[in-house]
């Protein structure tokens, strides 16, 4: 039975338990219903800060604004059924526009945004009253006569539909997107992730859960108030979502279900109330960082242990640990891949830089640098700290828009496209290996392809991305998490990543910096063989001798200029470029 499919049994078995019928003191009907669609609109929230890490204080507003709308077309004589779709249709368009200008906001920014759109929504539904009912709420008068069973039902139907999409959403590549996304947005762009793309559809399928969720509150309730948009009840949500588990399929569930069962006890003692929340609330951020269920999470996985003879990577009772792919299944997909022209028994230059200048302010980082690099050939670029070099690759690879000049790559200019749109052609790695950690080996190379060649199938990709871990020798870590490796084995497998699926350039920032003898060795070996693969390779590099080793040609920076270019154990021996190092290079 597969890991999801087991944390969907044992859901059911959850809502099984904590139903009415087993005579938990002050577990109703009524408050089973209300956790349950509370549970449906966290399950939104978990998909933009559990799984995205995009911190949100205003998920409120969208599980109240559908209400206000449905229920300000039923005053005006619309049928109940139509009102309801349109509430959550103008939800998630509203959600949609809001996202596009929230999701460019740094972590800070973006919370204090969707704080301030709950805020609104909460302003406008008290400022007219004679449409929302203001202070006093909005009634609705509709949908009480189904009986409370039946919206039981309701609740527990849509929430099984909501673990259902989760299940969806956060597979397999989608879980590697996402992830990657959570942990650097530069380097999930750099691979080919469409990073703004990403968080906008997230955060508007999010508020798809909020507003579904919105209107069963809504109409099962019978009331809408102001404050059910407001920031405390917003605030409530996160506190929610984190006393259960943020980023946990299970998660919404347990902290929705507590939450609701505590507003029940601390019903009997209303001074009790805050402090019930607060102890609960605390104590999960003092002794359960990932939650209750993530509490619960070790003893699941040594359950399966105990029962099947093998451990699992388990994140809410959820991942597997990876599979492995069948490197024969990816050879007829990668031929559709941009393979370097090289490779196909072609020359001529892959990457032009024309003319570059690059300003920040008043600094002048680049000054009209120009250079060629041909397929087939490893391009050296060295300089002096701060000569221009990670800035020139930055420009190169779309970090840093040139504030003059071309980037060509086989003649077709691509400075004005960005990062994730050079990403099959160019691959990149950087200084610091920027992995996911939580993700294996396998699945930090997978990602890439996964972008550059979605076409093809889940097990082909595993496979391509498992022959070029064999072929840079490190097939013996796929399964391992990259947390656990040293960062010699990072920058190995920084380089795997970048250079899978056959791009045309691959750029490396100083790839031999912290490597021992015997990686470095190693590395040589590789390098050699991308070049003779027909690939163009820019190295960034201070260690000369190593460099020296390797490159074909190459350019010497300083202060943002070019001072020598040519054949690279001649250009090193010039003078101006010793004076440059002053003294280094001697």
């Amino acid at each position: 039975m597969k890991a999801r499919a087991r944390a969907i049994t044992l859901l059911a078995a959850l809502l099984g338990l904590a139903s009415p019928w087993f005579g938990i003191p002050g577990w109703t009907l009524s408050v089973a219903t209300v956790a349950a669609f509370t549970a449906l609109a966290l399950i939104g929230l978990n998909l933009v800060f559990g799984v995205l890490g995009m911190l949100a204080f205003g998920q409120a507003a969208f599980v109240a604004l559908p209400g206000y709308v449905a229920g300000m077309l039923e005053l005006l004589g619309a049928p109940t059924l139509a009102a309801m779709l349109a509430g959550v249709v103008v939800t998630v368009v509203v959600a949609a526009v809001v996202a596009r200008i929230f999701v460019q906001l740094p972590g800070t920014y973006f919370a204090v945004g969707t704080l301030g759109f709950s805020f609104v929504i909460e302003g406008l539904a008290r400022a007219f009253p004679e449409w929302t009912g203001g202070a006093s709420g909005l009634v609705f008068a509709s949908g009480r006569d189904i009986g409370p069973m039946a919206w039981y039902a309701l609740a527990t139907s849509a929430l099984a539909l909501g673990l259902l999409a989760w299940h969806f959403t956060v597979r397999t590549a989608r879980d590697r997107r996402f992830r990657t996304v959570r942990h650097d947005e530069l380097a999930a762009a750099v691979v080919g992730i469409d990073v703004a793309r990403v968080k906008v559809g997230m955060f508007t399928l999010a508020s798809g859960f909020c507003a579904v969720a919105g209107i069963g509150l809504a109409y099962y309730v019978g009331v809408l108030v102001p404050e059910g948009a407001g920031v405390n009840r917003s605030l409530e949500y996160v506190g929610t979502l984190l006393l259960g588990g943020a980023g946990s399929m299970l998660g919404p569930i347990v902290g929705a279900a507590l939450v609701q069962w505590l507003f029940v006890v601390a019903g009997y003692g209303k001074q009790f109330e805050l402090l019930l929340y607060g102890a609960a609330f605390l104590g999960a951020v003092l002794y359960a960082r990932h939650g209750l269920v993530g509490l619960a999470a070790p003893l699941w996985r040594r359950a399966v242990s105990d029962r099947t003879g093998h451990g699992e990577r388990a994140d809410g009772f959820g991942r597997r640990a990876p599979e492995l792919g069948d490197p024969a299944l990816a050879d007829a997909r990668l031929q559709g891949l941009p393979a370097a022209r090289g490779a196909a028994g072609g020359s001529g230059e892959a990457l032009s830089v024309v003319d570059v200048s690059k300003n920040f302010g008043g600094v002048q980082a680049l000054r009209s640098v120009s250079f060629s690099v041909r397929y087939g050939e490893i391009f050296a670029l060295v300089g002096p700290n701060g000569a221009g070099k990670s800035t020139l690759f930055n420009v190169i690879s779309g970090v840093e828009p040139p504030s003059a000049g071309q980037v060509l790559l086989d003649g077709e200019r691509i400075d004005g496209l960005p990062i994730h749109r050079r990403a099959p052609r160019i691959g990149r790695a950087f200084q610091v290996a920027r992995l996911v950690p939580g993700l294996s080996v396998l699945d930090n190379v997978v990602t890439r392809l996964d972008q550059i060649a979605p076409d093809m199938p889940e097990a082909a990709r595993r496979g391509a991305a498992l022959r070029q871990l064999r072929q840079f020798g490190l097939e013996g870590l796929a399964a391992d998490d990259v947390a656990v490796l040293a960062a010699g084995q990072h920058k190995l497998i920084d380089l795997a990543r970048a250079a899978v699926g056959s791009p045309r350039l691959v750029l490396l920032d100083e790839p031999a910096v912290g490597l021992t003898a015997a990686e470095l060795d190693h590395l040589r070996r590789l390098l050699l063989e991308l070049r003779d693969s027909g690939c163009a390779v820019v190295v960034v590099e201070h260690n000369i001798a190593f460099v020296s080793s390797v490159a074909d040609r190459g350019v010497v920076l300083d202060g943002g200029a070019l001072i020598a270019a040519g054949d690279f154990s001649s250009i090193i021996r010039e003078p101006r470029v010793l004076e440059a190092y002053f003294g280094v290079l001697s």
